[in-house]
């Protein structure tokens, strides 16, 4: 038993008596108050009695003359029930004490832990539901242990991949740098490429912070109706408009596909998926972008396919993830962001992706996302 345990029992304790002992005041002055008023009647009667009947015995005409009212409900309680009393408090005032400190102290020792660095430190199991607030602040506190590490974890992780990344386009900004520097008649050429290198830069940094924000869970959305059909045709308007020669074809349903999201983050991720065909598809192959509205599955399915080579069977979960890129990919420009920060923004709007290589020539990105619930 802790402190915190004590005080509280002898707080508790000391209420107990203390209440014990203004009820018992209290029915002592009510009772004595009766008695005050029993004898003032018995006086009254007896004074009657001698003036009407001298002759009869004053007793019993006493007895007849007052009413049962006057009477008071005078008794006198035993010792054990004073100790009964005290050991009720005790018990009362223990269990009472230990039910606040006990889920208290569970919360401090998983707190010492949690800043020793062990944040998959769960409190909420060891704390019954009958706490209430209690279990409600032990349920709280294991999320608050879940964000953290999974915030230190995605941390660590963008701090790792930086490192690693920015070391290629660092490299050719000295590189530039110093052609420059030998040769003055570069410097134009130069200053383009370290441009071009700082843009880069700060594409990656940004896409990474965005994963970062999702990963650590506190991206939150601004959810709105967005339109996929109008979203698409603005998304493929854009690509053709940036690259005349691209062949896209878009297969959408007649009926409007109405979807709770937020736009510009729904339409970074089936902006990624469709560049991503053009960049990694031959030349002149044709990508297809088909919307499906599915009420029997109760979900929004998406389909972008391009007549490439696909990944090896290895590498269709691996390159949702961050810097990962398939081998056949290697020789494509990228930084391998853009299907990570796909499968992070269909996640959260409570979907999921995946990717198949399709027969005998093709690759396919499925997004599947929950069709808007109606209101009534």
């Amino acid at each position: 038993m802790g402190r915190l345990f004590w005080k509280l029992f002898a707080a508790l304790f000391l209420a107990l008596i203390s209440t014990d002992i203004i009820v018992g005041n209290i029915a002592e002055w009510e009772l004595n108050r009766k008695l005050v008023g029993y004898h003032e009647a018995l006086h009254a009667a007896s004074d009657q009695v001698k003036a009407q009947a001298p002759t009869q015995p004053s007793n019993e005409l006493i007895a007849k003359t007052l009413s049962h009212e006057h009477l008071p409900m005078v008794f006198n309680l035993p010792v054990w029930v004073f100790v009964f009393g005290i050991l009720a408090n005790l018990v009362f005032a223990s269990l009472l004490a230990w039910a606040i400190a006990h889920p208290i102290k569970l919360l401090l020792i998983h707190l010492k832990s949690a800043a020793e660095g062990d944040l998959l430190v769960r409190v909420s199991p060891k704390i019954k539901a009958s706490y209430d607030e209690f279990s409600g602040l032990g349920q709280a506190f294991d999320l608050m242990a879940l964000r953290l590490n999974n915030m230190i974890k995605s941390q660590s992780n963008m701090m790792h991949h930086v490192s690693h990344e920015l070391r290629s386009p660092l490299a050719r900004i000295q590189m530039a740098v110093g052609l420059a520097m030998q040769n003055p008649q570069k410097i134009q050429s130069s200053l383009q490429r370290v441009e071009l290198e700082a843009v880069r830069m700060e594409r990656m940094i940004s896409e990474l912070l965005e994963i970062f924000r999702f990963e650590s869970d506190i991206h939150k959305l601004q959810k709105v109706e967005v339109d996929l059909q109008a979203l698409l045709t603005g998304i493929v308007g854009d690509v053709l408009f940036e690259k005349h020669d691209a062949k896209l074809r878009l297969l959408m349903p007649d009926e409007p596909v109405i979807l709770d999201g937020q736009l510009e983050l729904l339409q970074r991720a089936i902006d990624n998926v469709i560049r991503n065909a053009l960049k990694y598809g031959p030349v002149d192959g044709e990508v297809t972008i088909e919307l499906q509205h599915s009420q029997r599955t109760g979900e929004i399915i998406l389909e972008v396919q391009d007549q490439g080579q696909g990944v090896e069977p290895q590498e269709l979960e691996q390159i949702f993830k961050p810097f990962v890129r398939g081998r056949r990919a290697s020789q494509v420009e990228g930084h391998g962001i853009g299907l990570a920060m796909t499968k992070h923004i269909v996640e959260a709007h409570g979907g999921f992706v995946n990717a198949t290589n399709l027969s005998p020539d093709g690759f396919m990105i499925r997004i599947h996302l929950p069709i808007q619930q109606e209101t009534t």
